[in-house]
């Protein structure tokens, strides 16, 4: 990170002023990027100056810097309608997890899922219903995976998780809490019924690929599971107009 010059008590105010103002700028541009070192550091500085003369008003105000900042973070890593992850957030967030993992550790998975016929509920029943559509998604995915996992909504009908492989969360188990999950909220829900395709692909820590490259994987497995879904209800259908 760039360092900020030493403070001067004694070099004119204006100088001071441009010298805060540049950190107020950097602090901005800290929270924006979710860059919690880099602010812990320009929060130093800010501490550097005021070295000698500490006081109750300018605690206040660090706090006030160390809350907008959290804030901002919030904003910058998280999508509004859902409150997970989005796009941005996802990626940080995901390769952090993926950079945790050793290299003997467990495998990860990544579950890409696309809601089904999201632009023929918005079409039909407007963009309101669509919205509830997803918040139900995102709800299914918190009620499959845990806190520590990695939950994003990547834009328009398209999620994602991620979440380190076991016994117990295998590509087996998460479908059939995910299915679980889509049984109960149709149940109770009084709008359009939930329908998910889902692909999946897994990370290696021995071949470690980008997260990139491991959503590229899983959106094609999902299209292919799109497709298959398609299919069989075309094959459906015809089968009901031939009897």
């Amino acid at each position: 990170m760039q360092a900020t010059a030493p403070y001067n008590l004694t070099q004119p105010r204006q100088a001071i002023d441009a010298q805060n103002k540049q950190i107020e700028i950097r602090l901005k541009v800290a929270a924006v990027e979710g860059d919690e070192a880099a602010f812990k550091d320009l929060l130093a500085d800010l501490i550097d100056c005021r070295i000698g003369r500490p006081d109750e008003r300018f605690r206040l105000q660090l706090e006030a810097l160390e809350d907008l900042f959290l804030t901002l973070r919030s904003m910058a890593l998280t999508d509004d309608l859902t409150r997970l992850y989005n796009r941005r957030g996802f990626l940080r967030a995901g390769t952090q997890l993926l950079d945790g993992l050793c290299r003997d550790g467990p495998a990860a998975l990544l579950l890409y899922v696309d809601v089904d016929n999201l632009k023929y509920i918005n079409d039909s029943s407007g963009h309101a219903a669509g919205d509830c559509v997803l918040r139900r998604t995102a709800e299914v995915l918190r009620d499959v995976f845990r806190e520590s996992d990695v939950i994003g909504r990547l834009g328009g009908d398209e999620f994602a998780a991620l979440t380190p492989m076991s016994e117990a969360n295998d590509c087996a188990g998460i479908m059939h809490r995910m299915r679980q999950a889509i049984e109960a909220s149709n149940s109770v829900a009084l709008e359009s019924a939930l329908s998910l395709s889902i692909g999946f692909a897994q990370f290696e820590p021995q071949k470690p690929t980008s997260m990139t490259d491991l959503l590229q994987r899983a959106d094609l497995d999902m299209y292919r599971s799109k497709l298959t879904k398609l299919h069989r209800r075309v094959r459906c259908l015809s089968s009901s107009a031939s009897n």
